[in-house]
């Protein structure tokens, strides 16, 4: 089986991009792919984002999800929680969230100066004993 050649425009400049993929793409995967290997400046700028939000993913899984220990994870609806919240950063709508899970442990997700999306996880034991 060969590879389909075709041609779409970049979603920022217009720029016609050439295209080899295995499968006949819909028109808006096509116009996603011609801007992904576009080198306009709003094409690159897009790329960074797009590739900060799925590394933002990525961390929510390693720190919470399918890919922490099993002791560390949490609950699919925490996690689906978190990603919409990596979501809603990305595209400005949030500037920070904060979850308080139980057992002392807080899931936060912001985002830095740089654009950055940070991901992190804080676990505070306490000990109390009371006679």
């Amino acid at each position: 089986m060969s590879n389909i050649i075709s041609t779409a425009p970049c979603r920022f400049c217009g720029q016609m991009v050439q295209l080899d993929s295995e499968e006949k793409l819909t028109k808006p995967q096509a116009e996603e792919q011609a801007t992904m290997l576009c080198s306009c400046a709003e094409a690159v700028e897009y790329q960074k984002e797009k590739q900060r939000k799925e590394k933002a993913m990525k961390n929510v899984s390693v720190l919470f999800g399918e890919d922490a220990a099993p002791e560390r994870r949490a609950g699919e609806g925490i996690v689906n929680i978190l990603r919409a919240a990596v979501e809603e950063i990305y595209t400005g709508g949030l500037a920070k969230v904060t979850l308080n899970l139980r057992g002392g442990v807080k899931a936060s997700i912001s985002q830095n100066s740089k654009g950055e999306i940070n991901v992190e996880r804080t676990e505070t034991k306490k000990q109390k004993l009371t006679e």
